[in-house]
């Protein structure tokens, strides 16, 4: 996870332009202040950069940065693009 976590720390950074110092796993994507538009982006460029489709219920205001990252293991684990919620 490590890895993951890593590159969704940098694309919030980059693409969203969130303080690198500000994300920490256990903050919800509200508490770094994206919206739904955002989490619409969110999505598509984690599906470019994965190669996996993530449902946006996987990236709501009420998930974490962790709990993304940990999803997007799951899915590249499971080679379905898609896993049930836990």
């Amino acid at each position: 996870m490590p890895e993951t976590y890593d590159a969704v720390r940098s694309i919030l950074t980059s693409a969203f332009r969130v303080p690198e110092d500000e994300i920490r796993p256990q903050l919800t994507l509200g508490q770094l202040d994206l919206d739904s538009l955002a989490l619409t982006e969110l999505v598509l460029i984690l599906h470019e950069r994965f190669g996996v489709k993530i449902g946006s219920e996987y990236a709501s205001r009420t998930t974490t940065v962790a709990q993304v990252a940990d999803h997007l293991d799951a899915l590249r684990a499971g080679g379905t693009g898609a896993v049930a919620s836990s």
